[in-house]
């Protein structure tokens, strides 16, 4: 997938470090996840080598075509997501500004002109 064609994304205005990403194109068309934390871990099993991706996320937006459906803890779903997220990854290590957006999500204001708008309930926090 491909960062401004598949998706958009960005630091989050909400959670510091936490990247925001709006799926543009396919299936899962209109989603809008939030990623925290990852983790990658190898080991040796056997004489095998086993690999274990783990990524936190919260969903902030599921589009009317998904309403329906259960997607948390699919293994379509998640596995989609684990490429979401290594795409976004590898977008931002090729993004000259990165180091400067990185910088602006850690300014005590944090992001101000936010591109993926959630709904405002998202904010309230009585």
């Amino acid at each position: 997938m491909k960062n401004n064609i598949d998706f958009i994304y960005e630091y989050s205005d909400l959670n510091l470090f936490h990247t925001r990403v709006k799926v543009l194109t396919g299936h899962y068309e209109g989603l809008i996840i939030e990623f925290g934390g990852s983790t990658l871990a190898q080991w040796v099993k056997k004489r095998k080598v086993k690999n274990n991706f783990t990524f936190e996320y919260t969903i902030y937006q599921i589009p009317e075509q998904l309403k329906n459906y259960k997607l948390r803890g699919t293994p379509e779903f998640e596995r989609f997501l684990a490429y979401l997220l290594v795409d976004v990854i590898s977008d931002r290590d090729k993004d000259p500004k990165a180091k400067q957006k990185l910088d602006e999500a850690a300014m005590a204001g944090g992001i101000k002109n936010v591109k993926i708008n959630i709904d405002a309930s998202w904010y309230n926090y009585n």
